[in-house]
């Protein structure tokens, strides 16, 4: 079980932002809908909290494999650097542009 909670740990927020970056370029057409920028931040939204997830659940798993869980948390918080970048254009610019 420990196995597997690390292993999601390290492969959570990797594929969190995977999903973000294809789910952003397939809902871009709706961004120039009313209702598309808030679909495109949701989307953002879930993948951070996946990632901030995935880091968490790396780093409860310390005391078994202490380098495996470290480099876990690391790649959460680097994924969720990239997923806070990527979900600013959605922030600052309208639908269209």
């Amino acid at each position: 079980m420990r196995q597997a909670i690390l292993g999601s740990g390290l492969m959570l927020a990797p594929i969190a932002w995977f999903a973000s970056l294809e789910a952003n370029f397939a809902l871009a057409p709706l961004a120039c809908t009313a209702h598309g920028k808030s679909t495109l931040l949701l989307v953002s939204a879930a993948a951070l909290g996946l990632a901030i997830l995935g880091g968490l659940l790396a780093w409860t798993q310390r005391d078994y494999h202490r380098r495996l869980s470290f480099s876990g948390a690391a790649l959460s918080a680097l994924f969720t650097i990239v997923i806070v970048a990527q979900a600013i254009p959605n922030v600052m610019l309208r639908g269209c542009e």
